[in-house]
């Protein structure tokens, strides 16, 4: 059998085959993909939770070592006229934000106090990883 002929004997894919295995590949990707994408949302509400609790025990910390609340969660991170001078603080500055880059909302009347985050979409409301969390303390 000459080249030639070995060219005419062998089938290639046609257009259409080519296009039905796209479109196969895609549907596969939109659910793995979908999955992929949904779990690490859901990792990093988790991880806010576990972030919202570890700022309560801090508050607390706070709470004992000044007898009173902070007025900001940045008074966690630095040294001020209620903790003194060459304090040790409590907290870094960068830990003030939730997995998603947001800071946590505080607010207190001095006697109770509440931690907030606002989940992923950053606004108030909203469901599943949206959802806005919060930690209230005494």
């Amino acid at each position: 059998m000459t080249f030639a002929e070995r060219l005419k004997s062998e089938r290639g894919l046609t257009l259409v085959e080519i296009i039905v295995v796209l479109i196969i590949l895609s549907l596969v990707m939109t659910f793995v993909g979908g999955k992929i994408l949904g779990a690490g949302d859901t990792t990093k509400a988790e991880l806010t939770r576990t972030m919202l609790k570890d700022m309560q025990m801090s508050i607390e910390q706070f709470r004992l070592r000044y007898n009173q609340l902070p007025s900001s969660l940045e008074a966690l991170t630095q040294c001020n006229d209620v903790t003194g001078p060459g304090c040790s603080p409590i907290r870094k500055a960068d830990s003030l934000k939730d997995a998603w880059g947001n800071k946590f909302v505080y607010q207190s009347d001095g006697s109770t106090y509440r931690i907030k985050t606002l989940g992923a979409d950053g606004k108030e409301g909203g469901e599943e990883v949206n959802f806005d969390n919060f930690v209230a303390g005494p």
